[in-house]
């Protein structure tokens, strides 16, 4: 009796591309869960002192 056939990639290239291979959706916020604790919190401090734009309009 023959050898059974273990493996084979004829064809999934094409129906791959068939649809066109996209590239994943990026969105606007990337989740930060499993993120560095230390750098979070780092992160919270800067957005929260980040005033820049404000304290220019207010002076003016």
């Amino acid at each position: 009796m023959a050898k059974s056939k273990n493996h084979t990639a004829h064809n999934q290239s094409r129906k791959a591309h068939r649809n066109g291979i996209k590239k994943p959706q990026r969105h606007r916020h990337t989740s930060t869960k499993g993120m560095d604790p230390k750098f979070l919190r780092n992160q919270r401090y800067a957005r929260k002192h980040n005033n820049t734009k404000t304290e220019e309009s207010a002076e003016e």
